[in-house]
């Protein structure tokens, strides 16, 4: 294998300055590493960019060698490139990964997850924040559960082990340390597969709320 890789997008084509090819890539690599994680778990190992270069943006050279990362906040797709034709037929979208990263041009909440996941990666943090997206977009503990196959039980064994300063120590979600231990803790591992199972769901039902085989056909 060789001892370097190129990372591209069709995202980066328009940018204008150094500054803004800096964030707008370090803003798309979280995107999509979030949506690689997701859709693979933790199998998927995101590799940082180092000295990220664009040498021929918009026809004018460019600084090399910018500092890594930029701002992971900034709007991560291209204005004209999001409605470029691309002619490819929607089975494309019958992959995860794939209608994941399409979806997030449209919706809010999508996109706010992939870039969570990407900066955050797979932790009872960050799966626990998948219930709070996914709660206040009108699914309660009981459809959670469903789609994460686990019982109401395990759900709360799930909680319950993310919310524990006592076992999880600088890796749970609050602090103190008079809490006692959780009856049943559930393993990280456990987790990332129920949570990331619901959340792929998640995602799918929000693929289908935007109608997104219309928008991926309107493109074509």
């Amino acid at each position: 294998m060789p001892a370097w890789f190129a990372w591209s997008s069709n995202h980066l084509d328009d940018v204008g300055s150094p500054k803004e090819f800096l964030d707008r890539s370090t803003s798309l690599k979280a995107l999509f590493d979030g949506a690689m994680l997701i859709a693979s778990g933790p199998s998927y190992y995101p590799i940082e960019l180092v000295n990220p270069s664009a040498e021929e943006v918009t026809d004018r050279p460019m600084v090399s060698g910018l500092p890594y990362p930029g701002d992971v906040g900034v709007e991560p797709f291209s204005p004209a490139y999001s409605k470029a034709h691309h002619g490819l037929d929607d089975h494309y979208l019958d992959d995860p990964l794939t209608r994941s990263l399409f979806l997030a041009r449209y919706d809010d909440v999508t996109r706010a997850i992939l870039k969570y996941t990407g900066v955050q990666g797979l932790t009872y943090l960050s799966l626990y924040a998948y219930r709070d997206w996914m709660k206040d977009a009108g699914w309660n503990d009981a459809k959670i559960a469903r789609e994460a196959g686990w019982s109401a039980a395990r759900l709360k064994d799930f909680t319950n082990t993310a919310n524990n300063p006592a076992y999880l120590g600088p890796y749970c979600r609050h602090g103190g340390n008079k809490t006692p231990l959780p009856k049943r803790p559930m393993p990280l591992a456990e987790a990332d597969e129920g949570m990331r199972k619901a959340m792929r769901s998640f995602l799918l039902h929000r693929a289908n709320i935007f109608d997104l085989r219309r928008k991926w056909n309107l493109l074509k």
